[in-house]
C-alpha cells in the first residue's frame, strides 16, 4: 500500500484525536499495534525537544513494521509547527521543521502512514503548503472565532444526540448549548450523563438539563466579573442575561463575586498603604508583618502574574476600602436571601450587584484604569 500523509488541525482536542483513531483503526488492526503504531508527543517547551521530535519521526516512518504491513507514526499535538506558538519561533524548531518539509516532498515509503495533529498552523508556511499539496488537511476550528465555534457545535450536539439514541426537544438542546458551550469532549460527556439521568423517559426536557448538565462555559462567568470589576452596570446586566435560568447559577455566581472581592479588598488596601503602585509594582518598604501575610493568603499576592496583577489592581481601583466593604456585606446578605426567598434569584442578583456598582463622584474615580479585557 502507498505511503500516506494525514494532517489534522483544531483547537478541539476531542474531534482531532477521533479523527486520528479513525486514521488508525483503518489502517492498523488493535492486535497489530505494539509493532505498527508509533505515537511521538509533540507538546514539547524548547527548540532542541522540538528537533528531537522530528528526528524520532523521521526514523519512525523510514523504519518499516516489524511484521510488514502498515506502519502508522501519529506526531500527536505538535507545538512546534510554524504559527504553533512560542516554540516554533525557536531557531531549532525551525531547522527541525524545514527537514522534515524537505523529506515530505517525496514519497513516504510503501506502508508507512505519518498522521500530524496540531492546535494550528500557519498557512502561509512553506511547510502548511506542502501539506496542502500532498494531502486534504482536516480543520477542527483552527483559529477560528467564538461565534464561529458556537455555530459548529449545535449541528455536533445534533449528531451526538442521534448517537446515543437521546430525544430531546429544541429548547432542550438550545438550552444543553447554553450551559455547556461548544467544547465538543464537555458536549459528550454532558450528554452521556443526561443519557443516564433520563433513562427510559421518552424525552429529555429543559427541566432535565437544568437538574443534571453542568455549567461549563467559565468565560460568561468570567466576563460578570470583569464587568463587576469595569464598574460597568449596562455591560453587567448584558453579562448576566445569558445565564438567567441556569438552576443553581446564583449560588455559584454570588461564592464567586465574593472571593473577587475579598480579593481587590486586599489590593485596594494595599494601594492606600502605599505598599504596591498604580501599575502593580510593590514597594520595597512594606512591614514585614504584612508582607508575610500577603504571601500566606490564597492567590499570594506577592507573586501573581503580573497581567492578572495589574488588572485586578485595576478594578480595585474603581471602588474605595468603604465600597469594597459594603459590597462583601452585600454580597453576603444576598447569599441569605437565595436560601430563604422565593423571589427570583437572579433578580435578587442583580439588584444587588447594581446597588454595589451604583457610581458615586469618589477618589477612586480619580484613578480608574483602562485593563485589559483578554484572559
Amino acid at each position: 500500500m502507498k505511503g500516506s500523509l494525514h494532517i489534522i488541525l483544531g483547537d478541539d482536542d476531542y474531534l482531532a484525536n477521533s479523527s486520528a483513531e479513525e486514521y488508525i483503526t483503518k489502517y492498523v488492526s488493535e492486535k497489530d499495534r505494539e509493532f505498527g503504531l508509533e505515537m511521538i508527543y509533540g507538546s514539547v517547551t524548547t527548540g532542541g525537544a522540538a528537533k528531537n521530535c522530528i528526528d524520532n519521526l523521521i526514523n519512525s516512518i523510514q523504519t518499516p513494521s516489524f511484521f510488514g504491513g502498515s506502519k502508522v507514526t501519529w506526531l500527536r499535538d505538535a507545538v512546534f509547527l510554524p504559527g504553533g506558538g512560542r516554540v516554533s519561533e525557536y531557531q531549532e524548531s525551525k531547522d527541525a521543521v524545514e527537514k522534515l518539509n524537505v523529506m515530505l516532498q517525496g514519497e513516504l515509503l510503501e506502508g508507512q502512514i505519518l498522521i500530524i495533529s496540531a492546535s494550528k498552523m500557519r498557512k502561509n508556511s512553506a511547510f502548511y503548503k506542502t501539506c496542502a499539496a500532498l494531502t486534504k488537511i482536516k480543520d477542527f476550528g483552527s483559529g477560528m472565532k467564538s461565534w464561529e465555534l458556537e455555530k459548529a457545535a449545535a449541528p455536533r450536539l445534533n449528531m451526538f444526540i442521534e448517537k446515543l439514541g437521546l430525544k430531546m426537544a429544541a429548547a432542550a438542546r438550545k438550552e444543553f448549548l447554553l450551559r455547556v458551550g461548544f467544547d465538543t469532549r464537555t458536549i459528550v460527556s454532558e450528554l452521556e450523563k443526561l443519557s443516564l439521568y433520563v433513562a427510559d423517559k421518552s424525552e429529555a426536557s429543559v427541566h432535565d438539563v437544568r437538574e443534571i448538565v453542568s455549567i461549563g462555559r467559565e468565560s460568561e462567568v468570567w466576563d460578570v466579573l470583569d464587568a463587576f470589576g469595569r464598574r460597568n452596570s449596562a455591560e453587567l446586566v448584558k453579562r448576566l442575561d445569558p445565564l438567567s435560568g441556569q438552576n443553581g447559577i446564583s449560588i455559584m455566581l454570588s461564592a464567586m463575586i465574593d472571593k473577587n472581592i475579598r480579593e481587590l479588598l486586599v489590593l485596594r488596601e494595599a494601594y492606600d498603604r502605599k505598599w504596591i503602585s498604580s501599575s502593580g509594582n510593590w514597594s520595597r518598604n512594606i512591614p514585614v508583618e504584612a508582607d508575610m501575610l500577603l504571601k500566606s493568603l490564597p492567590g499570594n499576592y506577592r507573586t501573581m502574574n503580573a497581567w492578572k496583577l495589574k488588572k485586578n489592581l485595576g478594578y480595585a481601583l474603581n471602588y474605595t476600602q468603604q465600597e469594597l466593604r459594603v459590597a462583601r456585606y452585600r454580597i453576603i446578605e444576598l447569599r441569605e436571601k437565595l436560601v430563604s426567598t422565593g423571589q427570583p434569584e437572579m433578580f435578587l442578583l442583580e439588584m444587588a450587584l447594581l446597588r454595589v456598582m451604583k457610581s458615586k463622584k469618589n477618589k477612586s474615580a480619580d484613578h480608574r484604569q483602562r485593563v485589559p479585557r483578554n484572559r
